[in-house]
């Protein structure tokens, strides 16, 4: 198993505090992976995890269904969840309800359909559109397509700064 993947109910085992940037110290956060394809789950989480597996905890969620007990046990070891990255389209068909749902569990992560270059005409891109535009979820990116898929990465890299500058925020407010 990958340093950065760990099984249920080992969260508790993320409790090392690292420095992070800013200078402070404070627990690595996650980047959550769920999709039913595994092919498509392996590419995003090989992806990710070259890119940002040294400041995240990617964590691999193999069924859709276990996500929400999954982010559960990541907040109650400490561990902030930045971006839950969720398949959606015709392997993931519930896809934008699983992400939907994450709300109510974590409000502060950021909810991210991933969705296959090939999906994305006009009318299947239409559930992603209002997706967003009803606040199920937040952002949408298209699956990696070559390695490094520069274009993933540009998106993924705004979501994070995205959410960690809300996180920075919502700190100060509490602070």
């Amino acid at each position: 198993m990958a340093d950065n993947q760990f099984p249920a109910g080992q969260a508790a085992a993320l409790g090392s505090r690292e420095p992070v940037r800013g200078g402070t110290t404070s627990r690595k956060a996650a980047i959550v992976v769920t999709c039913r394809d595994t092919a498509a789950r392996e590419v995003l989480s090989q992806e990710l995890r070259k890119r940002y597996g040294a400041d995240y905890h990617i964590v691999v969620c193999d069924q859709p269904a276990e996500l929400e007990s999954r982010i559960r046990e990541l907040l109650a070891a400490g561990t902030p969840v930045a971006l839950v990255i969720g398949g959606v389209g015709t392997q993931d068909p519930d896809g934008i309800e699983v992400l939907a749902a994450i709300r109510a569990v974590d409000p502060t992560a950021s909810r991210v359909a991933a969705v296959r270059w090939g999906e994305l005409e006009f009318e299947a891109a239409r559930p992603l559109f209002d997706a967003v535009a009803m606040g199920k979820i937040d952002h949408w990116v298209t699956h990696p397509v070559q390695t490094p898929d520069e274009d993933f990465h540009r998106a993924i890299t705004g979501f994070l700064s995205e959410w960690a500058g809300g996180a920075a925020a919502a700190s100060r407010r509490c602070g």
